[in-house]
């Protein structure tokens, strides 16, 4: 059941306790619907500082992989979105703006989102916009409960400072989160760096920060990278695998150094996540593993699964993201030769594709 509110003080109240406790916003959003006449409220938000995330309260699951076959911030595909860029347009955009915006559409997409959920009416308005993205809140109504009289969104309009409030709080609060594990970790002498959910540098360690003078890698707008289009294409792939649903440990990414071999291994890894938190909290951890010279991984995969000189050096340059055919060139030996080099790798490190071989070389490099 949700909780009620009836002045100004107890709404603040309501959604403060939402900042403070996340899991406290379905039942905040829950309150407006009521106090609203609507079946549904939403917390959304778009662009690369926000991130991404939709939270619709009492709405069936099934919208979450629908709409995420939908870019929702495109006013050519979304309505709503459409209708807040209007010229002109009030505070609190609603069904007259609506109405309007659904004429230019290029494609029907959202609209059948719409109907298959019965959300067409509602109204809505920013609480954080700028440079890095938009946070928006909205009520989503449904062909029962018809469209906002002036009564209701004005009363949206009230309420909307509060939760606006609440974000900049809760932002805040999950922003402290970068210090105290950037603390933790320095204490561990380790070059790491703290990514938010959009995949920016959130917070650094040290040592990290040393890296990025004395190497090759680079933080730029605000995102890890590396002087190399082709590492900075596979760190961001990593990055992506790690923040993106459900969130899962990448493939160690291996920069080169001048031999050849593994200079740095950088292992990216997602941190716990709770459920109603914004995205502004850590969200995942890069850490490097600054490479010894490359006789030292060569006789460290030696020893660990019995693999020749030769093995051991394709291992590292297959590691460091050399092609098969550079490979074979460097060595001077035969495409087949290799292969027959590679499954033999393969059969004694117990890997069955490239990219476990990656992480093996990687880990043991430390």
């Amino acid at each position: 059941m949700a909780s009620r509110a009836t002045n100004g003080d107890e709404w603040a109240d309501l959604f403060l306790s939402a900042a403070l406790d996340p899991e406290n916003w379905d039942r905040a959003i829950r309150a407006m619907d009521a106090a609203t006449g609507s079946r549904h409220g939403q917390l959304i938000g778009f662009g690369p500082g926000a991130s991404s995330f939709n939270w619709i309260s009492d709405i069936d699951d099934s919208i979450v992989a629908k709409t995420a076959t939908i870019d929702q911030s495109r006013p050519d595909l979304n309505y709503r979105v459409a209708a807040d860029a209007l010229r002109d347009s009030p505070t609190i955009v609603h069904e007259a703006q609506y109405d309007v915006a659904r004429q230019s559409l290029r494609a029907d997409d959202y609209l059948d989102l719409c109907a298959d959920f019965d959300i067409f009416n509602g109204c809505q308005t920013r609480l954080l916009a700028g440079r890095e993205g938009m946070i928006g809140l909205a009520l989503l109504r449904d062909s029962k409960d018809g469209r906002t009289t002036q009564e209701q969104r004005d009363l949206f309009g009230a309420i909307a400072p509060h939760v606006r409030t609440a974000v900049l709080l809760q932002r805040a609060i999950e922003q402290q989160g970068f210090a105290l594990l950037s603390g933790t970790f320095e204490a561990m002498d380790r070059a790491c760096w703290l990514l938010d959910a959009t995949g920016r540098v959130g917070g650094m360690t040290p040592r990290a920060d040393a890296l990025l003078a004395t190497s090759r890698i680079r933080v730029r707008d605000g995102w890890l990278a590396s002087e190399r289009p082709d590492e900075s294409r596979a760190i961001a792939r990593a990055v992506r695998a790690v923040i993106d649903p459900p969130g899962r440990a990448a493939d160690p990414v291996a920069l080169r150094d001048d031999s050849g071999g593994v200079g740095i291994m950088l292992e990216c890894y997602p941190l716990p996540s709770r459920p109603w938190a914004l995205p502004f909290a850590p969200r995942a951890i890069m850490i490097a593993r600054v490479g010894a010279p490359t006789d030292r991984h060569v006789q460290l995969l030696m020893r660990t699964f019995g693999l020749t000189p030769a093995e051991a050096d394709i291992a590292i340059r297959l590691a460091a993201g050399q092609s098969r055919a550079d490979i074979a060139a460097a060595r001077g030996v035969s495409a087949e030769t290799l292969k027959v080099q590679l499954r033999s790798i393969y059969d004694k490190t117990g890997c069955r594709r490239e990219s476990q071989l990656v992480r093996i070389v990687g880990l043991i490099s430390h």
